[in-house]
């Protein structure tokens, strides 16, 4: 991240705070493509542990075998109402609807125009939306509905 003004680096202090009193980190999927199934690597590994989560990277297979405590849909350049569509397809999926995100209800659509991991002022927009989807009773900066949504199954 390039260098952070004052107001950027005090609202991630504010989360990075309330996160050392979390005493577990939930393991989050990124799914950047719906077909074949490809989960976010590198370039969102340090958003999402900023944000109090521990990124899960491979594909459908490792999606299955690691049962993250959190799945987000993140496809590349697709809007909320167009990964909506595809959702049908998605819960089809063997083993899928079993996963432990789908039965908690931790199910979530971003959109991923919002998504930025290298302005800083986008990354901290970023980690602030990704704390509030990982920690939803800790934070609350307004991303809901705009930024993502929750899917219930």
């Amino acid at each position: 991240m390039t260098s952070l003004s004052e107001e950027q680096q005090e609202r991630l202090d504010i989360i990075s705070h309330k996160l050392k009193f979390m005493e577990q980190r939930p393991t989050v999927a990124i799914i950047k493509t719906l077909d074949p199934i490809v989960l976010a690597a590198d370039e969102m590994k340090d958003l999402v542990a900023t944000a109090g989560g521990v990124l899960i990277e491979g594909d459908e297979q490792t999606l299955l075998a690691l049962n993250p405590d959190v799945i987000m849909l993140m496809p590349n350049d697709m809007p909320i109402a167009e990964t909506m569509s595809n959702m049908d397809t998605l819960l089809q999926l063997p083993g899928f609807a079993g996963l432990k995100a789908v039965k908690n209800n931790r199910l979530y659509i971003v959109d991923s125009a919002m998504v930025v991991n290298d302005a800083a002022e986008n990354a901290v927009d970023t980690i602030e939306m990704l704390a509030e989807i990982i920690y939803p009773k800790q934070f609350i900066f307004g991303y809901e509905g705009n930024g993502w949504i929750k899917f219930s199954v």
